[in-house]
């Protein structure tokens, strides 16, 4: 049962940090403490949901990526 406290916890993280901070410091702290909080939930699951799971934080992580390069001034 501790595996859903640290995913709400990570997910939460993954969540606020891309609606609260425009700075990409920050937003990349809150990528990296979400997915430490992921995995450790991810060592405490059953095998089942750990393939789930490993593939919604690599769509978040990419996502989160994605408006780093958006926000980034290419000219």
């Amino acid at each position: 049962m501790n595996h859903f406290i640290f995913w709400m916890l990570g997910f939460g993280t993954l969540w606020a940090g891309l609606k609260l901070f425009d700075d990409e410091v920050l937003l990349i702290v809150t990528l990296i403490v979400g997915s430490v909080l992921v995995l450790a939930g991810l060592i405490s699951a059953p095998v089942g949901l750990q393939i789930g799971i490993e593939v919604a934080l690599i769509i978040a992580v990419f996502h989160i990526c994605m408006e780093c390069i958006e926000r980034g001034d290419r000219s």
